[in-house]
């Protein structure tokens, strides 16, 4: 076999043959036995296509090259020219930018807010979902059907069904014990309570009560207290009509201190009618027979005892006495009625 030479363009380049000299021992006869002794040109074979594998892969190499330069060709940054300057970017541009984002977006929330207030889309899907659980809970047997009610006395049960709010054959997954726990203390006479499920249909109510302390009156209108001074009836019932009353703005607040105090001394403090808080400094006690006491703003309790001594030594309270005034520090001033008054002055005892 010849070898056959491609060339780069995919041409095939003829190979050189060399002619192959034939030497004869006896060159003479052969001469003249081919035609009197003339030489005869050796004929000349064709020249056949030589291939040569480094070529075909080299070839091959090149080609790979030229295609992946095209195909990266369009992808490569060309490289600025020497001298030339990019422009600087506007101050302003990026300013702008953030504020047409933030003016979009808000213009995006107006319009979905302003759509879904209209469309009323929030009430419509709420009314939505407790239709579908009120179906499914009437389903599985989940509606309310009983209330229990646990610690009630004065309370009135009207008022507890009233703040509940529950109705019978309601679902009983719809219920807030949390909500209705604290709607129930803001009824006067609950001072706490709880509220529960008990599946599959009863609420289970505990409440504790408030007990009544005193009685408190102001604008004219009486009501019923307990030891905190929160007010548990707006009612003046006759079933405590044996509490102390309080007097005034403040007096409620202050009603448990004064009465801690007073009952040191259980015999005057049985015959208190009455106690009026002054500008919410100070007290003036009211006794049966109408004898007022002016207590002082300090130094309170220290006046009471004095008052007791004196009602056991002299009986002052059931004296012709209108008030009796503790404020001084070392006297005390007593205001007789009109009668008593006008019968020492006449006997020259003026007081």
């Amino acid at each position: 076999m010849r070898p056959i030479t491609i060339d780069k363009d995919d041409r095939v380049i003829p190979s050189t043959v060399r002619s192959r000299k034939t030497t004869s021992k006896n060159g003479g006869l052969s001469k003249s036995i081919r035609g009197g002794g003339k030489k005869k040109k050796a004929a000349k074979r064709k020249s056949e296509p030589r291939f040569s594998t480094g070529a075909a892969f080299s070839r091959l190499g090149s080609m790979t090259i030229e295609i992946t330069d095209r195909i990266s060709a369009p992808f490569r940054s060309e490289k600025p020219r020497r001298g030339s300057r990019r422009k600087p970017t506007p101050a302003w541009r990026k300013p702008a930018l953030i504020c047409g984002g933030v003016l979009l977006v808000a213009v995006v929330v107006g319009g979905v807010t302003n759509f879904i207030v209209r469309a009323e889309v929030m009430e419509r899907s709420a009314l939505w979902i407790d239709e579908q659980q009120q179906s499914l809970a009437e389903v599985f047997g989940l509606t309310v059907q009983q209330i229990s009610v646990v610690g009630r006395d004065r309370t009135s049960g009207n008022d507890i069904l009233r703040v509940l709010d529950i109705e019978r054959g309601e679902s009983i997954l719809g219920i807030d014990p949390e909500a209705a726990r604290e709607r129930l203390e803001t009824l006067g006479w609950i001072e706490s309570a709880s509220v529960m499920r008990r599946y599959p249909d009863e609420i289970f109510v505990e409440i504790t009560e408030r007990r009544p302390y005193a009685r408190w009156q102001i604008d004219g209108k009486t009501g019923v207290i307990d030891r905190t001074g929160a007010l548990v009836s707006k009612k003046d019932e006759a079933a405590f009509r044996y509490l102390p009353k309080v007097v005034g703005p403040g007096a409620n607040d202050h009603a448990a201190e004064l009465f801690d105090m007073l009952a040191q001394m259980p015999e005057l403090f049985t015959r208190l009618e009455s106690a009026v808080r002054i500008r919410d400094r100070r007290w003036n006690l009211e006794f049966e027979n109408d004898v007022m006491v002016l207590l002082p703003e300090k130094g309170a309790s220290r006046a009471w005892k004095q008052l007791n001594q004196i009602q056991n030594e002299q009986k002052i309270l059931d004296k012709d006495v209108v008030a009796i005034d503790l404020r001084g520090k070392d006297r005390m001033y007593v205001r007789l009625k009109d009668e008593a008054a006008k019968l020492r002055r006449l006997a020259g005892n003026d007081t």
